[in-house]
């Protein structure tokens, strides 16, 4: 019996290796991001005012927090899609998938830097282009299963690979107009990403729109 081409093309790693490495360091990289929310040591009693200065300085490193947790579900989310329309990881996707996690694991710090800088232009610019490559890399790694399919679910139709593809964009997008705010030294540049949240609850109702369709087309032919 001939070995069929999919196993021959595509014979690095099984999926779920990849895919718990990947849960691994993106449940580590999310957790260790509120290590950033330092609380500065005081000498003598506390007060209010004490208080409301310390948090009043806190503001800068939380915004960062929630912008950076949100963006790494976002990458976790379309890792997981990914993840969903494969059964098996070629050796470029295993590349891609690691280079993605370097940049995830460099996210706490990057972020404590930008929180506890936040107008300085190179700590913001550093942080940004640590969003940027792993946006980037995502784009990339969706790109790899929209041109070669021989790890790809039979059963998943391209024009959703094409379309989750085109999703992924915006996060280097919105990445790429944040660095050239605050290489304009424009502030507020950090506060595009609010765009994010917005677009993953779109995405997730696309996906159960998807499921929707699918659940009835079964119920049809049943």
């Amino acid at each position: 019996m001939n070995t069929p081409l999919n196993k021959v093309t595509c014979p690095v790693f099984q999926k779920n290796r990849i895919e718990t490495l990947t849960d691994g360091v993106f449940a580590i990289a999310m957790t260790l991001l509120v290590t950033g929310l330092n609380i500065p040591q005081l000498n003598g009693i506390i007060i209010s005012g004490s208080v409301d200065s310390i948090l009043i300085n806190l503001f800068p490193d939380f915004i960062h927090y929630i912008i950076a947790f949100v963006l790494l579900a976002g990458f976790w989310w379309s890792s997981h899609l990914r993840s969903q329309y494969t059964h098996s990881i070629d050796s470029t996707m295993s590349f891609l998938t690691i280079t993605t996690l370097l940049f995830v694991g460099l996210i706490p710090f990057s972020t404590n830097l930008a929180g506890d800088f936040p107008l300085n232009t190179h700590a913001t610019i550093i942080f940004e282009l640590n969003l940027f490559a792993i946006g980037l890399l995502s784009v990339l790694q969706w790109n790899h299963l929209l041109h070669n399919t021989t790890c790809l679910d039979p059963n998943v139709n391209r024009n959703v690979l094409f379309l989750n593809r085109t999703d992924a964009y915006i996060f280097p997008v919105l990445s790429a107009i944040a660095i050239l705010l605050a290489i304009l030294s424009i502030p507020g540049g950090i506060f595009i990403y609010f765009v994010t949240p917005v677009y993953m609850i779109v995405m997730w109702l696309k996906e159960t729109k998807i499921h929707a369709i699918k659940k009835k087309k079964v119920q049809k032919t049943v």
